[in-house]
């Protein structure tokens, strides 16, 4: 099985709320579904980690369906702290699974293959946080059986990237009993993210871990202790691909200059 991991599209119908964002992105977001449908072998499944767009209007929201609509294979999306948990609800019900009312954690099957989404919006604010609704629903998903593998996306990180400025906005509420969950999960788990525009992986709780970079806008990898956020830089975008294939988990940058 191949995966895709993208994210923070911050796709707008106008000119973006955030000035850092590219005002091309919705061109760059057509190129990248191109690639991802392109691909061969072919892709069976695409995870996009949140800041689907920049200011949440259905109008946004309408935009960013015509530019997935292409996509042959499931996409599982989550919400970032540039969505609108009401926006993001209405543009997908009767798609989208959500667990309850007022919430977007969802769960997902693809093959073998388990996708638990997070809700750590905050709406108006930077930082993320994971309430105990969302924790208690994570608790019990974990404790039912699964033989395959299990995918957890939040947008906010809980595992560092070690660039100050911007893991300081990162999930501020919940991390601990998430850290126990995670570590605690008799499977395979693995745990993608959004948020940090700056593509990185790492282990934690003992589990894989990723962050999807962003075609909005990309930073500097600054890793200069208390500093802050760093500046932008002019790279070629690049997203993951996970091969899952027996119990090999193997993970590859597809770059894509935009």
């Amino acid at each position: 099985m191949l995966i895709a991991h993208i994210s923070d599209f911050h796709i707008a119908t106008h000119l973006p709320d955030t000035g850092l964002v590219r005002t091309d992105v919705a061109d760059c977001a057509r190129r990248i579904v191109a690639d991802i449908n392109a691909f061969s072998p072919a892709i069976d499944a695409v995870m996009l980690t949140g800041d689907v767009t920049d200011g949440g209007t259905d109008e946004d929201y309408a935009l960013l369906a015509g530019i997935l609509a292409p996509l042959k294979m499931p996409v599982f999306p989550i919400a970032g702290n540039h969505d609108s948990r009401d926006g993001f609800r209405r543009a997908h019900e009767g798609r989208l699974p959500f667990a309850r009312a007022g919430a977007l954690d969802y769960e997902g099957r693809v093959g073998d293959v388990r996708v638990l989404t997070l809700d750590s919006l905050i709406e108006g604010k930077v930082e993320g946080e994971l309430s105990d609704a969302t924790l208690d629903w994570l608790e019990a998903r974990l404790a039912e059986p699964h033989d395959g593998p299990t995918f957890l996306l939040i947008h906010h990180p809980p595992f560092l990237s070690g660039i100050h400025g911007l893991d300081v906005m990162s999930l501020t509420g919940g991390g601990e009993r998430l850290a126990r969950l995670v570590r605690a999960c008799p499977g395979d788990l693995t745990l993608l993210s959004g948020h940090i525009h700056r593509a990185y992986q790492g282990i934690w709780q003992g589990r894989l871990c990723a962050v999807g970079g962003s075609p909005a806008f990309q930073i500097a990898p600054d890793l200069t202790p208390g500093a802050e956020p760093p500046p932008l830089v002019d790279e070629s975008y690049g997203y993951f691909i996970h091969r899952l294939e027996d119990e090999y988990h193997s993970v590859l940058r597809r770059e894509l200059p935009l």
